[in-house]
Parts: structure tokens; C-alpha cells; sequence
């Protein structure tokens, strides 16, 4: 049974804030360079003016240079430090990026140009570790295995409940007094709930009128474009289809259906209308053809898989399922006269 192309895991907010933060940072970075220059040429004419000694500190006393010497040089060498870690981390983020297979600086466009036109060193390393990156070979996370840590006990107990069904014993059945459904439960956990869709999202553009010197009101025209692009980018990101309305729930499982109790509500979902079953490490997602996927997370989740492909197929077709291959691998690893290749 496959979900299609729905991803398990949690769909994450559109990346690349950190492109957000230096397109605000590098026109102050700008800023403070041209500051220091100018602090250079004041320099450069107190010297003139007032003598070489004058920078010096004599018998305790600064001379008049001394407070813009001071001010220069701490100013210039924190330009130049953050000139180097700007370099260093679009140098590195390009390469990571590159591997991992990015878009462009996350398609953060506004933020590029304000990058490019302040901070052009920053962008040109970027661009170029961005390019080696896309020619190395792509970044593949190592796939976990379900037997982690928090779900290990778990693991172990789906272990025992397969090969206690694929014996022939009848299925554990859970007492659970409070329950509106009727008939048997085989499980009965605390889960993580959420669903997976789309939505609506609008929000408001800000528009700033600015009077003053030429370096006010383009700060002011680059302060709107990225506040509208950071908007317009958060609007996008919660409107596109992903997880939502995380909660806990319990989590029943009869022979017919599996109920969710969200804070005194229960939702049933009926496992003859589940067209994808999937898990994946302590996940498993559920698809119909009419509602929104469900997502269950916890250590009690391959219960849940062995239990549900149980009671979906049967005690004679269950064991084929294709989402119990981990479990039905590592019975047979335990069992080897009983696997294909011991027989």
C-alpha cells in the first residue's frame, strides 16, 4: 500500500531565514565600512593638522587624535572581521546547499539582490561554493532504523505480537472500560496526531512613505521589500500543504476501525477505506480517498502497523503486507529455519 507522494515527515517551513537576517545585516555592515573610511580621512586630516604625536598618549594625556585613531582602527578591524565571517559562511552555505540540492539561496530573491548590491563579496562565494557543491555528489541522510532509542521497547513488543500471530495464536485483546465503541481492542497507546492539507493565508503589504536624504529613503524603500518579502514568504510557507493540528491523542484499534481521542472527541477511521499505509521510524501515515492523511507517531507505532494489517487482511494475508517488511526481516533474522532461505 503506498501514500503516494505525501511526505512523512513534518513538512518544514520554507527554509533560508538566515538569508533574511544578512540582507538586513549587510547594509548595516555596508554602513559601518563606509564609517570607518570616514573616520580614516578624519584621521588622516587631525594628523596633518596637529602632528604625528598627536595620535599618541603623552604623560597620561590623549592628544586630539587619539579618540578618532581609538575609534578607527576598533571600528576597521570589526569590519574586517565580519568581512572574513561573512566570506567563510557564504562559502560553506554554498557548498551545503549545493549538496543538499537547494534552490538558490532558498529562492529568496529580494534578499539577493540586497545581499549583492551591499555585500557582493558574500553573494560571489556563495554563488561559486553553491556551484562545487551542485558538482560533488548530492548529500543523502543515512537512513535510522527503528529500533532508536525512544521506540525500542516498542520495536521489541511488535517483534513478540508478529510472531505471536504468525504462530497462530488469536490477537491480545486490551480491556478498555471507557471506550464508546463496542467489540474487542487490540491496542489501546498514547500517540502524536496531526493531518496533512492546505490552506488559505492572507497578509498585509506595508508601505512606507520616506522624505529625506537619498540614503533614508532607500533604506526606507529595501526596509519594505523585505518586510513584504519576509510576509509574503511566511504567508506562502503556511498556506502550502503540510502537518497541522499536532496534538496528543489515544489511540484505539478494533477490528474494523482505528479511533483517535482528541481531548474527549473521538474520531473514527475505518480501515477499509485506508488506501496507503506507510511507516517510517516512529511514524505512520495513513491515506483515504476522501480526507485528509492521518499521521500517528510514538513507540507503540509497529504495534499499531502488525495490528492493523491483522485486522485490514486477514490471519491469512496479513503477514504479506508490504509496510511489515522491517518487522517480518528481523523475525526472520531471529528465526532463520523459519525465513525463505532456511527452508
Amino acid at each position: 500500500m503506498n501514500p503516494g507522494n505525501i511526505p512523512q515527515k513534518s513538512a518544514a517551513r520554507r527554509g533560508g531565514r538566515h538569508w533574511v537576517v544578512t540582507a538586513i545585516g549587510m547594509p548595516i555592515l555596508t554602513l559601518s565600512g563606509w564609517y570607518a573610511y570616514r573616520l580614516g580621512v578624519r584621521l588622516e586630516q587631525c594628523l596633518a593638522e596637529h602632528g604625528p604625536d598627536s595620535a599618541d598618549r603623552i604623560d597620561g594625556v590623549a592628544g586630539p587624535c587619539h579618540p578618532i585613531m581609538m575609534s578607527s582602527g576598533a571600528l576597521s578591524l570589526a569590519y574586517l572581521a565580519a568581512f572574513a565571517v561573512t566570506l567563510i559562511v557564504g562559502l560553506v552555505l554554498g557548498v551545503i546547499d549545493g549538496r543538499r540540492r537547494r534552490r538558490f539561496a532558498y529562492g529568496r530573491w529580494v534578499c539577493v539582490v540586497v545581499v549583492g548590491l551591499t555585500g557582493p563579496w558574500a553573494l560571489l562565494a556563495y554563488a561559486l561554493a553553491y556551484g562545487l557543491g551542485r558538482l560533488l555528489p548530492a548529500y543523502r541522510p543515512t537512513a535510522r532504523r527503528p529500533q532508536d532509542a525512544a521506540g525500542q521497547q516498542g520495536w521489541i513488543e511488535a517483534i513478540h505480537l508478529y510472531q505471536q500471530l504468525a504462530a497462530g495464536e488469536p490477537p491480545p485483546v486490551v480491556y478498555s472500560p471507557d471506550f464508546i465503541g463496542s467489540g474487542v481492542v487490540y491496542l489501546d497507546a498514547p500517540f502524536t496526531y496531526s493531518r496533512y492539507y492546505g490552506t488559505t493565508v492572507t497578509y498585509e503589504q506595508s508601505s512606507t512613505f520616506a522624505y529625506g536624504r537619498p540614503a533614508f529613503v532607500v533604506g526606507a524603500v529595501v526596509g519594505d521589500l523585505i518586510g513584504n518579502s519576509v510576509a509574503r514568504s511566511r504567508a506562502a510557507s503556511f498556506a502550502q500543504p503540510q502537518w497541522r493540528d499536532f496534538a496528543y491523542a489515544r489511540v484505539i484499534l478494533t477490528p474494523t476501525t482505528t479511533w483517535c481521542c482528541l481531548g474527549g472527541l473521538w474520531l473514527a477511521f475505518d480501515h477499509d477505506v485506508v488506501m496507503g499505509y506507510s511507516v517510517d521510524g516512529m511514524n505512520a501515515l495513513l491515506t483515504f480517498p476522501d480526507v485528509e492523511p492521518l499521521r500517528l507517531g510514538g513507540p507503540s507505532v509497529w504495534c499499531h502497523a502488525v495490528m492493523f494489517a491483522y485486522a485490514r487482511f486477514g490471519p491469512d494475508q496479513w503477514q504479506m503486507a508490504p509496510f511489515l517488511h522491517p518487522v517480518r526481516e528481523a523475525v526472520e533474522s531471529l528465526n532463520p529455519r523459519n525465513s525463505p532461505e532456511g527452508r
